[in-house]
């Protein structure tokens, strides 16, 4: 499952195996586009989604909206988001917000 739109962020994902890698910029301008995609990409993977955002250069607030948003939802159903990777500035934004450890930080 990959996102095709031209767009400052890009995912691509394995259903199977709940792999998501997201790249470039979520900021306001996309998080409705990245929200609709990650919940896509949830209702289509039965297990735990595991992001990988080591590629990711920017997420401002409602980019970390939407992360609490489908982790939330997938609680609900008994499932889970965790983060595996993720750059040093994005790292130091969740340890800020203190919500690191909601994503596996």
């Amino acid at each position: 499952m990959t996102d095709d739109r031209q767009s400052p962020w890009t995912a691509s994902g394995d259903p199977a195996s709940g792999e998501v890698k997201i790249t470039g910029e979520v900021d306001f301008t996309n998080s409705q586009a990245v929200r609709d995609w990650l919940k896509d990409f949830a209702r289509t993977c039965p297990g735990e989604v595991l992001l990988d955002l080591s590629e990711l250069q920017y997420i401002d607030s409602s980019g970390l909206a939407v992360l609490i948003e489908v982790r939330k939802a997938m609680l609900a159903g008994k499932r889970s988001l965790r983060i595996t990777a993720a750059t040093t500035q994005v790292h130091k934004l969740f340890d800020l917000t203190q919500i690191g450890e909601l994503f596996g930080l």
